[in-house]
Parts: structure tokens; C-alpha cells; sequence
């Protein structure tokens, strides 16, 4: 079991044998949902992933999954700020929290923009072979059960929101995003989404959206040894407990234009692993080395 990111990665590697990836071909999944659209294909960065304007706001506020290096920046930035104002990482520790996890090439961050301005983001993290996921270091036997039944797992993380957001645009924009999210991970292969939540919150994740439990509530060293709750969800346990969740974020599929994902070029990587909340430089750096020896290193 992965307990810490910063573990030697040259020889967790070398253990792994490639030839012996699962595919396990395209989930059941939901007969409801037509199949879904094909991403477009950025070329050579030229093109950026289309924005979706944020329905039922007076704002113009448009979620897209992030291309460029200042909304990389500005949504590490807005992610530290939140975590240092709830106490999941030590005051004016740094501006940006960018770990290991999100120098993966696979690895997606979305944001919420009003006038240039990040108003919101999460990332998500595919299930790879290099790290693993990050809730593994507390629900490890759980993760592990999940890979055993075939499933292709990316977790949701660093959830970070701007203040200036009020109670009814942060829920549509939260929505906005998860639809963008979620669509994201099944036009790419996956099938289902992990999570870790604060216990405040669960009644959210738990009714509104059906994630059901992973195991109890642990402590989490990520933030601060504060207690954390593990969720798994897929699209049937969406459509059974939560339908209508279900149905505003699989009701209607984004364009190809909006699910395409350009990666974090080098230079950017390096940019925000050395301006890090996370000690952890030499770990994402080796990241980098092994990623572009092995190119992308997805379990599924």
C-alpha cells in the first residue's frame, strides 16, 4: 500500500510489469445514458477546451477544464487559500498547494472563471500505476477491493471555492463543474469516482449526489490530521439515490470541444513544484523523469 508520495518511485516502478495492465473494456454503466461524445482533439496546444457558461446565474460564469499556466497558478493558489483558512495546511505555508499527485500527466484540474478571474476549481486524479490515488494512504484495503471488482477509479480532489460565491452560484456552479467532470471521465473510459470529504459535509455527498461509504471516518496527515470521510460513487448508485443529480449533470452531453484535456507542459510542472505548499520537488520531479521515459502511466 502506498503510504507516502514521496517514497522511491525509480523502484516502485520497476516492480510494476506493464504488459500486465487490465483492460476491462467499456463498463455497463447506464443503459439511460446515450453513449458519449468523442473528445476533441487539441493540436499541438493550439486550441484550449471549450468554456460552458454556468446555467441559472446572473453572471457570465463558464466552467472548462484548465489549459493555461495562470489557471493552473490561480487555481493552486485559490486551493491553498481555502485549506489555510480551515486548518488543513499551516498559515502562510506557500502560495500554491501542488503536490506530486498533480504533476501526473493524466491529471485534469477544472475551474469556474468570471472575467478572467478563478472563482473555483477540483481536480481529478486518474487510477495509475505511479502513485495510486491519494485517498489510499487511509483507505488502502478499500481501493484495492475496488480495483479487484474492475473498475476504472479517478478520485476528485482539492476542492477550493472563492468567497465572493454565494450559496445559490456556488451550487450551480458546483453542478456545472461535476457535470463537466464527470462527463470528462467517462468520455476517456472510467466509470467511477472516489472521494474524501470532511464528516460536515457528508449529508451532501451521501443525499444529493449518492456517493455511499468507503469505511469510517479516518484521520488524514493531507490536512492536517483532520478526520476524513471515503466515498465511492458510479453511475447507477447516481441515478438510484440521486436522480435528480443524475439527471442534470447526464441529462444532456457538453460538446467534444468541452472534454478535451491539453497536458501541463514541463516548465509549468516546475513553475508550481517549486512554489508548493508540498515538500515534495525531488518526488515531482521524478515524476516528470518517469513519465517521460514510460509516457502515462493510467491502470486502466
Amino acid at each position: 500500500m502506498r503510504t507516502d508520495p514521496s517514497m522511491d518511485l525509480k523502484g516502485r516502478w520497476q516492480s510494476i510489469s506493464l504488459a500486465g495492465r487490465v483492460d476491462p473494456g467499456w463498463p455497463s454503466g447506464d443503459s439511460s445514458v446515450s453513449p458519449a461524445p468523442v473528445p476533441f482533439p487539441l493540436l499541438d496546444g493550439k486550441r484550449t477546451p471549450m468554456a460552458i457558461r454556468v446555467p441559472g446565474v446572473a453572471r457570465d460564469i463558464r466552467v472548462k477544464i484548465a489549459s493555461e499556466r495562470a489557471e493552473w497558478r490561480d487555481a493552486f493558489q485559490l486551493v491553498s487559500s481555502n485549506y489555510q483558512a480551515r486548518g488543513y495546511e499551516e498559515p502562510f505555508a506557500s502560495k500554491v498547494r501542488f503536490t506530486p499527485f498533480h504533476a501526473l500527466p493524466d491529471v485534469v484540474t477544472f475551474v469556474a472563471k468570471h472575467e478572467g478571474r478563478v472563482l473555483a476549481t477540483f481536480s481529478m486524479v486518474p487510477d495509475n500505476t505511479l502513485l495510486g490515488l491519494p485517498l489510499e494512504c487511509i483507505y488502502g484495503d478499500e481501493i484495492r477491493e475496488l480495483r479487484r471488482s474492475r473498475r476504472r477509479l479517478a478520485e476528485v480532489s482539492s476542492l477550493a471555492a472563492d468567497k465572493d460565491l454565494g450559496a445559490r452560484e456556488f451550487r450551480a456552479v458546483f453542478v456545472a463543474m461535476i457535470r463537466l467532470l464527470m462527463q470528462y471521465h467517462l468520455s476517456h473510459g472510467g466509470d467511477t469516482w472516489v472521494i474524501t470529504v470532511n464528516p460536515r459535509h457528508r449529508d451532501f455527498y451521501n443525499r444529493r449526489m449518492g456517493f455511499i461509504p468507503l469505511g469510517p471516518a479516518r484521520t488524514y496527515s493531507s490536512v492536517q490530521d483532520h478526520p476524513a470521510e471515503g466515498y465511492w460513487l458510479d453511475l447507477d448508485l447516481m441515478r438510484q439515490a440521486a436522480p435528480r443529480m443524475h439527471r442534470e449533470v447526464f441529462g444532456e452531453w457538453l460538446p467534444g470541444a468541452a472534454l478535451a484535456a491539453p497536458r501541463m507542459l514541463p516548465h509549468v510542472v516546475k513553475y508550481l513544484g517549486d512554489r508548493s505548499t508540498q515538500d515534495a520537488r525531488d518526488t515531482i520531479r521524478e515524476v516528470m523523469d518517469l513519465d517521460e521515459f514510460f509516457a502515462s502511466p493510467r491502470r486502466w
